[in-house]
């Protein structure tokens, strides 16, 4: 099957014709954002092969055409700058590790309008994110189900994975690691301080992402969700609530407000935060001692040395 190649918009794809339809198989380009067209040559583009945007690197955000059937093997891995997909609310036919390796991934926006590559908020929002967790941080792919996202059954199951993960014991696994991996034993990843620490931030991200998107949310699990988030903030014995927001969300107001409303600000740590945060991230800063003063009590002296840091 000869391939060819098409370009739009100073994007070039790789591309195949099979039964009337094509299949992309490849791309070069380096575009922030990326409409993949619905038809080439005339005919829809239905496929998207294997390992066909493998690697690619500056790729922010991907609108995937209406026409689409079928997603090949790692389409999409290692995509590391990737953080939003917008495709249709459909059966597909899918692949295995879509989306293997793709950190910065977000965001896997579901869309019911016929002009499926349109920019909706809305439903980037919410549930976009809880689809985007089991490609990621929940590890569920039997989750990423493109028509019954964010239904009732849906969101139970989230949750039971969830739980799974909050409930799990820590040190899991750290022996095996030790044994697959003794010629590094000196290692970052083999320190079970470390092992820890990166546990803990799992069930971290696990729950402010829910309680962030709390759509059927049983008021039982949101109280243990905040209560780990609570017991891990600044001051704790551990602190990934706190390390996850400075280091992950430390411009994401909708993550930050969430820190201080539940209760993970308090008088007791605030000093520490703003040490910890010293030249970075202003706008935290600000919000933090805003919330101070209007939650918490009137800031002082120190408190306004410490912006300026």
């Amino acid at each position: 099957m000869t391939e060819k190649r098409f370009e739009q918009a100073g994007a070039l794809y790789h591309y195949t014709i099979s039964e009337k339809s094509v299949t992309i198989t490849g791309y070069e380009g380096n575009k922030i954002e990326l409409v993949i067209p619905t038809d080439i040559d005339g005919l829809p583009v239905t496929a998207i092969e294997k390992k066909a945007f493998f690697n690619v690197s500056g790729l922010y955000r991907i609108y995937l055409p209406k026409t689409l059937e079928r997603i090949g093997d790692w389409a999409f891995a290692h995509c590391r700058d990737l953080e939003e997909i917008y495709l249709s609310r459909k059966e597909y036919e899918l692949g295995k590790s879509l989306f293997m390796e793709c950190s910065s991934l977000k965001r896997i926006c579901l869309t019911e309008k016929e002009n499926g590559n349109a920019r909706e908020e809305e439903v980037c929002r919410g549930f976009g994110s809880l689809l985007a967790s089991t490609c990621g941080v929940l590890d569920a792919p039997y989750l990423f189900q493109t028509t019954k996202a964010d239904d009732e059954e849906w969101l139970a199951l989230w949750d039971a994975r969830m739980l799974t993960i909050l409930h799990g014991d820590d040190t899991e696994g750290y022996t095996k690691l030790l044994l697959c991996g003794e010629e590094d034993y000196g290692s970052r990843e083999n320190n079970l301080e470390y092992f820890l620490e990166q546990k803990r931030k799992r069930k971290v991200r696990v729950a402010f992402l829910r309680l962030l998107y709390d759509k059927k949310l049983a008021d039982d699990n949101r109280r243990e969700l905040t209560d780990y988030l609570l017991s891990h903030t600044k001051g704790c014995e551990s602190e990934e609530t706190w390390l996850v927001l400075k280091e992950e969300h430390g411009e994401d107001m909708e993550y930050i407000s969430l820190f201080a409303d539940l209760g993970c600000l308090t008088t007791d740590n605030f000093d520490g935060m703003l040490l910890d945060l010293g030249g970075e991230h202003p706008q935290m800063k600000a919000f933090l001692m805003k919330y101070k003063e209007e939650h918490l009590g009137k800031s002082d002296f120190f408190e306004k040395l410490s912006l300026d840091l």
